[in-house]
């Protein structure tokens, strides 16, 4: 008997130390995963709830969108726990769609995060900005009024960035070299000294040497946010200076007052105040605006609901411009399907001196993407909005005029990721302007993770565009390589572009090459240098942009990452 319990005895001290060798073989691998960015989910912790909302902090909501499930997991069994309706930099806000009891400081996350993986995901769609601040200083500005309400206890919270960059063109021989400065800063400060009030501001100022500087003060200078909020609970808020809100986005930003009521799932606002100046962006007395907006969130079994209606009218020097109606909504009704749609319905019109009172469908987008399965998922869109104004936009010029050219029509495109360590996008755009040659776009792109190396990422696209006038094909590849476990990137890039204009012999050839270093220096502070240069037949082209950043955190245990160089600004005519 002793001599079988000490067998046992042994048996069961093998299978315990099994167990810790396996468990330390996951925790490597999960650590090693974790050191790739490539990592299976997000995991949060519940912070707070109420009795409509659960509050889940996460240390980056990033890979995070609205209509994303969270899931917690109970004996071993994955349980959709809450479907996203809210989110800001670091927290999601969501109503509870499990029977199980979720309790404060329990775990959740989201499945199948795959960094460099285009996320199969069931969000949102974007919504038409018609002033677009396309810049990473530009993402807290927008989610810190949510910020407040994953803090009950209303404690004061700071977060912002500094920057610094310039960009330069040297060209020998050429007249028109030059060099810009740049500068941004925003700061977010939510509940003043644990106070209702909260304070938000976005602005920038970028100068140019070299050539004539045409513009005056009020043209390098930009202030898109800056705002005081008052919200002594979850049912009022109220805003105060400019900024712009997101249930009625497509009105763009708001010189003014904004008032904004809650309760239960319905929202109602009203807002009065003036438009930017549309050639500077400044303040201008004259473009008065007021409306008012309901809107109706609801999280049910098939998922997220929500939908926007808003009336406004827009005045010029005391005139009546423009009276509208805004209509949005988004749906889940079908399990993996969601769709979006937004419109605009014009009741007033004065151009050149014409008033028009028939009522007119001036904008109109919507778009469908279904999830097939896991690593499948199609997707259709059509868009018939007004030309959107980018008063600062990091594409390089290139970028801007394919964008424009590919922005209205008809779109198709299909996500297929069959291993996990490849990703292939094929997507179809159609427009036809009256009766003419229709123009077209074909675009692929395949790229391929953890080769040639465990930390590279490599990706290769082809894109075509055929109009009326003219003939692209666009040829290009992409290798990107993490280095001091993942605190640093080095990118390097090449595109072949090739234009034919019809009805002339006119052929326009450029190889352009570009290279990318960007790492975290110290404690919040990254560093990036990219060069590109163009080769064409007539001449040469060399650029540089250099940029120094710092986030400011009052967080502690912030989690630093490299982003994707190409969220960082590139060489733009607009920097």
């Amino acid at each position: 008997m002793h001599v079988l319990h000490a067998i046992q005895m042994e048996r069961t001290k093998e299978i315990i130390m099994w167990r810790i060798s396996i468990l330390l073989v996951f925790l490597f691998l999960a650590t090693y995963s974790y050191g790739q960015n490539d990592q299976d989910k997000i995991t949060g912790t519940i912070s707070y709830k109420t009795s409509a909302n659960i509050y889940v902090r996460f240390n980056t909501t990033d890979e995070i969108k609205i209509g994303d499930t969270l899931f917690i997991l109970k004996n071993n069994v994955e349980i959709p726990a809450i479907v996203v309706n809210q989110k800001s930099s670091i927290s999601a806000v969501g109503a509870s769609i499990t029977g199980e009891l979720l309790n404060k400081n329990d775990i959740l996350y989201k499945k199948n995060i795959k960094k460099g993986i285009p996320d199969q995901r069931t969000d949102s769609l974007p919504v038409t900005i018609p002033v677009i601040v396309n810049n990473q200083d530009s993402l807290n500005l927008h989610d810190a009024a949510e910020e407040k309400k994953t803090s009950p206890d209303k404690k004061q919270i700071v977060s912002g960035r500094i920057s610094l960059s310039t960009n330069a063109s040297i060209n020998p021989g050429e007249s028109e070299n030059h060099q810009r400065y740049r500068a941004s800063f925003s700061l977010n400060v939510i509940n003043i000294d644990g106070s209702a009030f909260s304070v938000h501001n976005y602005m920038t100022y970028r100068y140019r040497f070299g050539i004539d500087q045409q513009t005056n003060f009020a043209n390098d200078f930009k202030i898109f946010t800056l705002a005081a909020n008052y919200n002594p609970n979850d049912k009022v808020n109220l805003w105060v200076g400019r900024k712009i809100n997101n249930t009625i986005a497509n009105i763009g930003a708001i010189d003014g007052l904004k008032y904004e009521y809650k309760r239960k799932e319905m929202t109602g606002g009203i807002f009065a105040g003036t438009r930017p100046d549309f050639t500077d962006y400044t303040f201008n007395e004259k473009l008065l605006q007021l409306g008012g907006y309901v809107s109706h969130q609801k999280t049910t079994d098939a998922g997220y609901i929500q939908t926007s209606l808003a009336f406004a009218e827009q005045r010029n020097a005391g005139n009546t411009d423009r009276r509208f109606l805004y209509f949005q909504h988004n749906n889940n009704y079908v399990k993996n399907l969601n769709v979006f749609f937004s419109s605009e319905l014009d009741m007033y019109q004065k151009i050149n001196d014409v008033k028009s009172n028939n009522l007119e469908l001036t904008s109109i987008y919507v778009s469908a993407r279904y999830r097939i399965r896991k690593n499948l998922s199609v997707s259709a869109s059509y868009d018939k909005r007004r030309n959107i104004i980018f008063y600062e936009s990091f594409q390089t010029y290139l970028e801007q005029l394919l964008a424009q050219e590919t922005r209205q029509g008809l779109r198709f495109q299909v996500m297929y990721s069959p291993f996990k360590f490849l990703s292939l996008n094929v997507s179809q755009f159609l427009r036809y302007e009256g009766s003419g040659k229709p123009t077209t776009n074909t675009y692929g792109n395949v790229s391929i993770f953890r080769f040639p190396t465990k930390n590279t990422t490599t990706s290769i696209s082809i894109n075509t565009l055929e109009s009326y006038y003219h003939k692209a094909v666009i040829y290009g590849g992409r290798v990107s390589q993490n280095i001091f476990h993942g605190k640093a990137q080095l990118e390097l890039n090449y595109r072949n572009m090739n234009y034919t204009y019809l009805g002339s012999e006119f052929n326009h050839v450029s190889n352009i090459i570009g290279a990318s270093f960007n790492m975290i220096v110290v404690k919040n502070t990254s560093f990036i240098i990219s060069y590109e240069g163009t080769f064409e037949k007539q001449a040469d082209y060399n650029r540089y942009f250099v940029t120094l950043t710092y986030r400011i955190k009052s967080k502690k245990n912030d989690i630093f990452k490299i982003y994707n160089c190409n969220s960082y600004p590139r060489f733009d005519d607009q920097l």
